[in-house]
């Protein structure tokens, strides 16, 4: 079982790459959209050709996102199953005190 110094590194880490993720999603966002609500300027240009990275930035950013959701997710998972285990059942309560 992990100690609370571990719980809290570990949700300190998924908050870090759910950052990174919202982040990253959001410059590629802005990288896709500018060049619409810019005049037409050498600047508008730059960002017309770079939407490659602005489509990477977006797909890595959401997939930094998943990444922070499944393991928060599979970490809660894994501790609700040790704190089930921990708690023994009423039957089993039941039977023992009947001895």
């Amino acid at each position: 079982m992990s100690t609370p110094n571990t719980a809290s590194a570990q949700r300190q880490a998924y908050n870090d790459l759910m950052i990174k993720g919202l982040t990253c999603a959001i410059i590629g966002l802005v990288v896709l959209v500018a060049p619409f609500y810019m005049q037409a300027s050498d600047l508008r240009n730059i960002f017309l050709q770079a939407y490659i990275v602005g489509w990477f930035a977006l797909v890595l950013g959401l997939a930094f996102v998943v990444q922070g959701l499944l393991r928060r997710n599979k970490t809660n998972k894994a501790a609700a199953a040790a704190l089930a285990a921990q708690k023994p059942s009423y039957t089993s309560e039941r039977k023992k005190n009947k001895r």
